[in-house]
C-alpha cells in the first residue's frame, strides 16, 4: 500500500485497503506495523501468521480463540472510524464497518440466517462492500437451519436409542459447538481438540460434554476433529459406528459418498447463495468486491439480479490492479 495515494482496495496481505492517511489491513496473512490490523475470525485462513505486530483490531473472544491457535499473544485495541458488527459466522466473528471518507464493509466470513447458539450478521447501508463468495452460486441453496437441527437431532436421537455410536467430524471452531448444542442433552463425547475449544467458547461451562475415553455405552455420540480421533474411542463401541458430518457443501450430489460419511447435513456457518444476494440488496452499495469462494459467480450475479457494480478481487503481487477503480470514483 502506499500512504499517499488515494483510496484503493487489493488483494495481497490479505485485503488491503489504503485511504492515503491509514493503511487498513483486513485479514492479513503479516500484520504490519503503523496498519490498522484487522482479524474478522479466529478460523486458521484468516489468522495472520506471521509480523510482529500484534495489537489487532478484533472482539473479545476472536483475540482470545486467536492467541489459542497461533501462539502469538494478541492484544485487541480500537480504532477510529472502525466498528466491528456481529458476522453471525462463529463465535467471536465480525464484520468490520470502516468509515473514512467512504463507508466500507468487510464482511469476513458471515450468516445471516438464525441459528440455535449465534445471533445472524445484520445488513448495513455502505458505499463499498467487501462480500465473501464461499456459497456465491446458485446451486447452493441450504434448508432453515433451525428446522435442520430439528432433523439432526432427530436422526442421531434414533441411533442412540438403538445403542449404535454416531461419530461426527466436524471443524474445531464453530461447526463442533454448533453441533453440540444441538444434541445437548445426548450422551456427548469430544476428543481433545474440539475440548480445548468449547473451554474457550462457552467459558468453562462445557461439563456436559466428556472426553473420549469416558464414554461407556454404544449409544454414545463423538465429536471430533479428524477421524484419527476414532482410535480414542472403547474398542466395544467402535465396532459398530456411523459417521457424520455437517457442512454446506453437502447439498452437492455426491460430497456424503465421496467423504465417507453415513450421513452429512448441510448445516453451514456460511451464507448460502440466495443469504448473499438478499445482504447485498439490502447493504445497497454502488459498488461490490467479491472476495473467497466463487467470485466470479456472485459478482455476475450482483450485476445482473441487483444492478450493482461488481468484481472478483483477485490476489496479485504489488500494485493496484491494472484499470482498478479508485473508492473515491464511486458515487
Amino acid at each position: 500500500m502506499h500512504r499517499g495515494s488515494k483510496p484503493a482496495v487489493v488483494r495481497r496481505n490479505g485485503i488491503e485497503l489504503d485511504t492515503g492517511d491509514v493503511p487498513y489491513l483486513l485479514d492479513p496473512a503479516r500484520t504490519v506495523e503503523g496498519a490498522v490490523n484487522v482479524i474478522s475470525h479466529a478460523h486458521s485462513d484468516h489468522l495472520p501468521r506471521g509480523g510482529r505486530e500484534t495489537r489487532v483490531v478484533s472482539t473479545d473472544k476472536t483475540i482470545e480463540l486467536a492467541s489459542h491457535r497461533t501462539g502469538r499473544r494478541f492484544t485487541g485495541i480500537s480504532a477510529p472510524g472502525v466498528s466491528l458488527l456481529g458476522a453471525g459466522h462463529i463465535p467471536g466473528s465480525a464484520m468490520a464497518l470502516i468509515e473514512d471518507g467512504k463507508r466500507v464493509l468487510y464482511t469476513g466470513d458471515f450468516c445471516t440466517r438464525r441459528k440455535l447458539y449465534l445471533e445472524p450478521a445484520k445488513p448495513v447501508r455502505t458505499d463499498i462492500l467487501i462480500t465473501e463468495a464461499t456459497y456465491g452460486r446458485p446451486e447452493y441453496v441450504f434448508p432453515d437451519a433451525v428446522e435442520l437441527s430439528g432433523v439432526i437431532r432427530d436422526w442421531v436421537s434414533d441411533a442412540v436409542s438403538s445403542s449404535i455410536p454416531v461419530f461426527f467430524v466436524v471443524y474445531p471452531l464453530g461447526k463442533a459447538q454448533e453441533i453440540e448444542t444441538v444434541l445437548r442433552g445426548l450422551p456427548l463425547f469430544a476428543d481433545e481438540d474440539v475440548q480445548a475449544h468449547n473451554r474457550l467458547v462457552f467459558g468453562g461451562c462445557d461439563d456436559w460434554i466428556g472426553s473420549i475415553q469416558e464414554a461407556k455405552d454404544a449409544g454414545s455420540v463423538f465429536i471430533c476433529s479428524s477421524r484419527r480421533s476414532l482410535a480414542a474411542v472403547p474398542g466395544a463401541i467402535r465396532r459398530r459406528l456411523l459417521f457424520a458430518t455437517v457442512s454446506g457443501w453437502a447439498v452437492a450430489p455426491g460430497f456424503k459418498n465421496a467423504g465417507g460419511f453415513d450421513e452429512a447435513f448441510p448445516l453451514s456457518d456460511h451464507c448460502d447463495y440466495n443469504d448473499l444476494i438478499d445482504f447485498v440488496r439490502k447493504c445497497n452499495p454502488s459498488h461490490v468486491y467479491t472476495v473467497h469462494g466463487f467470485t466470479e459467480s456472485l459478482a455476475a450475479s450482483i450485476a445482473d439480479e441487483l444492478g450493482i457494480e461488481a468484481e472478483p478481487l483477485k490476489r496479485h503481487a504489488s500494485g493496484r490492479k491494472r484499470g482498478q477503480r479508485r473508492i473515491d470514483t464511486y458515487p
